[in-house]
């Protein structure tokens, strides 16, 4: 074992666990195991200490102030700092412990907090780091399988769905998942294979994931609907990413045939967003509302991609001004839906006092389709500003009743290990 040594002008000086136990032993008449009892003698007994670090540093008017400190004082302040919420303090804490303790067996649960914080802080990058660190560094620690899912979650955020598609088929090769494990990592996978554009395996995959929740027995319920969810939204948005990839060609009747299997592919992802919905509950709030906001989405971006077609090529010079206008008049209702569904969600939202990054969203494509609106040639199928998203238009689902001050939806949804096992 390394012997005490100064270190740089820090004066910090590295107290190996035998001077301690030493000190201690010595006071107490405890000799240092490894020799073999005399007869007629005591047994000596080892005792084994926590490794220390003692920083002397000089004062102004000469001799030293003395700081003294193990891995377990660093885990408690840095516990007490997260639990604080002040993350950036308890990340530079447990990074120290890692550092200076790297034998310490509060290392993964210091790693795996140290995640935690950094994913609060939108820091996703530096989480999925910690959580890797868990799953190499400390592969025997009862940590690793919650670390593994919540990176799994962070590589989503960071747009890795190759690495994500992987990580969740090992998580699901494991025999020591629970039905609701077994779904959240059902959800990672089919979010990895929508975000590699692998819309047929992707919607497959959200189909049997959603059966497997379905056809749960009664005794052994998923009783967090999150994940069943998160599935239905992925099987929503493998229709609306379909459908939004159909260009319009030339021609009026080629042009058609594409507006009616756009307009299919829009309700069936209408459908499926509907059912998302269905599953809220004060922990799925955030699918509803992303839901609400992506059927809004859908009808602007019809709107937009109709009002984009080439224009029949006897209409082309002159005729085009006359062409767009009476296009408009006749898909203005498009305009209307969206705006329908955006208040609505922004309603929804507001009445839940949910935190999302949805609601910005919302706002933002609502404020410019209303203008939008304002621009639209007067007509018979017109419809003034102020009746916008009237009565007309098709009705979200009715919310749940939630209390007003709901709490929004943590950022990650496994806790920290505050009390080291």
């Amino acid at each position: 074992m390394d012997r005490p040594s100064l270190l740089g002008r820090s004066n910090r000086v590295r107290i190996a666990s035998w001077v301690a136990g030493l000190a201690i032993a010595t006071a107490i008449g405890v000799g240092c195991g490894g020799t073999t009892p005399q007869k007629g003698t005591t047994a000596r007994q080892t005792v084994e200490f926590e490794e220390l670090r003692i920083n002397a540093r000089a004062k102004e008017g000469g001799g030293y102030d003395f700081e003294s400190y193990d891995a377990g004082d660093l885990f408690k302040r840095a516990t007490d700092s997260l639990n604080a919420k002040k993350c950036e303090a308890a990340v530079g804490l447990y990074d120290k412990l890692v550092a200076e303790f790297p034998s310490s067996e509060y290392v993964s649960a210091s790693l795996y907090n140290a995640g935690l914080c950094q994913q609060a802080l939108g820091d996703f990058a530096g989480a999925a780091d910690h959580y890797t660190r868990v799953r190499k560094e400390r592969p025997d620690s009862e940590d690793v399988k919650d670390a593994s899912f919540l990176l799994a979650e962070v590589l989503v955020q960071l747009e890795r769905f190759t690495e994500t598609v992987a990580l969740a088929d090992e998580l699901l090769a494991r025999e020591d998942l629970n039905a609701d494990e077994r779904l959240e990592g059902m959800a990672r996978r089919a979010q990895g294979l929508l975000g590699q554009k692998k819309l047929d395996e992707a919607e497959q995959y959200a189909q049997s994931a959603l059966s497997y929740f379905r056809t749960r027995p009664k005794d052994q319920p998923i009783r967090d609907e999150f994940f069943a969810a998160a599935n239905n939204y992925v099987l929503a948005e493998t229709f609306r990413l379909r459908e939004e990839t159909m260009a319009f060609p030339e021609g009026l009747e080629p042009q058609k045939q594409v507006l009616v299997k756009r307009a299919e592919l829009v309700l069936q992802a209408q459908r499926e967003y509907f059912n998302t919905i269905s599953f809220q509950n004060l922990d799925n709030l955030h699918w509803a509302a992303a839901s609400g906001y992506r059927i809004g989405h859908m009808y602007d971006e019809l709107w937009q991609s109709i009002m984009s077609a080439p224009v029949p090529k006897n209409l082309k010079g002159d005729g085009e001004k006359v062409y767009h206008d009476e296009l408009a008049k006749l898909i203005k209702p498009l305009i209307r839906h969206a705006i329908r569904y955006w208040e609505l969600t922004l309603m929804f939202i507001e009445r839940t006092g949910m935190k999302t990054p949805w609601a910005e969203k919302t706002k933002a494509d609502l404020a410019r389709v209303r203008a939008l609106l304002l621009e639209q040639p007067e007509g018979p199928e017109g419809l003034q500003p102020a009746a916008a998203g009237g009565a007309g238009s098709p009705a979200l689902p009715s919310a749940a009743p939630v209390s007003g001050d709901a709490p929004p939806r943590e950022p990650a949804r496994r806790g920290s290990n505050a009390t080291h096992k």
